[in-house]
């Protein structure tokens, strides 16, 4: 099943790498990435390499896998891999009233670095998919790990960084442990403001969304305004077969057209990626600094991107009556030696 892993390269033209990491995302680290791109018109940062400062980060010098009757050893010299969350709660930056936070995050998406063989690869993680999640009380008492859908590792943390970190570990748990160097979280509502800033994203609808917008008909080709961008993003309940599988195609399309845009943006103007960023601004939570980005721009500019991939496995009704998501493992264990382990 290797082959699968190794889907046809693309170069990254200057504006595109941009593009594909901010829409890819919803998230501005693509935009800073487009900073080099236009025009070389930024000097390259002095911020150190190192990205975040999560605990644990490296717990161990090699880490390995066992499978196929034989050791995997982590690729850690070569890889730096970056979570993007996208987050599904009300107030980010309001705890909720139990004093906890609440989210969950409705969407995943590792965008691995590959230093050796030049290439970015992004793999999107359904939220329904089962995994181990550390679970604390309503006063912050570690309770254990329990494994329940993924989205769920955003809702015990006393702060927006604390729910990305469990979300991290969580992640990390479910890909062979490896090492997340950082991440970055964008607030679904966030998406409103990137739509908006991009002037809308125009999008065919393939399901009926007229529950929720009557100007959302199936079959309409439409300019998302507003709040009809989350909408498109974010609907499930009542929309289609209602499966987070039908939910990643749109969002992947979504971020194909604002990937266009946001290269378009960037051809005519400068100064866009700075607007850009200052309207996600008050969405977003991230432990990676605007210097690291631009620094890993200048590394990555000529790198190869592999088509977004997805994990292979099937969806189940749990008896709680809430969708499962449950991964094949040797799939998993096939993607994991192919692109993480040696």
């Amino acid at each position: 099943m290797r082959q699968n892993h190794h889907h046809r390269h693309k170069r990254l033209s200057r504006t595109a790498i941009a593009a594909v990491l901010v829409c890819t995302a919803l998230l501005y680290a693509g935009v800073l990435l487009g900073i080099r791109t236009v025009g070389n018109r930024l000097e390259k940062s002095d911020a150190p390499e190192p990205v975040g400062s999560l605990d644990g980060r490296f717990a161990s010098d090699k880490l390995t896998l066992r499978y196929a009757n034989r050791t995997w050893v982590y690729r850690k010299r070569d890889l730096t891999n970056i979570l993007l969350i996208g987050v599904d709660w009300a107030e980010m930056h309001s705890p909720a009233s139990s004093g906890r936070y609440a989210g969950q995050a409705d969407f995943l998406l590792l965008v691995t670095f590959d230093k050796k063989n030049k290439i970015v690869s992004m793999l999107q993680i359904d939220r329904d998919t089962m995994t181990d999640i550390r679970v604390y009380g309503p006063f912050g008492d570690y309770t254990g790990v329990r494994e329940t859908q993924i989205c769920l590792s955003h809702a015990y943390g006393a702060t927006a960084e604390e729910n990305c970190e469990n979300t991290v570990w969580a992640v990390g748990r479910l890909l062979g442990n490896i090492p997340i160097d950082g991440y970055m979280a964008l607030d679904m509502s966030g998406i409103t403001a990137l739509n908006d800033a991009l002037g809308g994203v125009t999008v065919t609808l393939e399901e009926d969304f007229s529950s929720l917008d009557p100007q959302m008909v199936k079959g309409a080709t439409i300019t998302l305004r507003g709040k009809q961008a989350e909408t498109f993003v974010r609907g499930r309940t009542g929309v289609g077969d209602g499966t987070n599988a039908a939910r990643m195609r749109r969002q992947k399309a979504f971020m194909q057209k604002a990937a266009d845009l946001i290269a378009e943006g960037l051809e005519r103007d400068p100064n866009f990626a700075g607007t850009l960023l200052d309207s996600l601004s008050s969405h977003i939570t991230m432990n990676i600094t605007r210097g690291w980005l631009i620094n890993k721009a200048y590394e990555s500019s000529e790198y190869m991107r592999t088509d977004m991939q997805t994990l292979a496995g099937s969806h189940t009704i749990g008896a709680d009556g809430f969708m499962e998501f449950h991964a094949d493992m040797d799939a998993l264990n096939d993607l994991l030696t192919a692109s993480y382990f040696e």
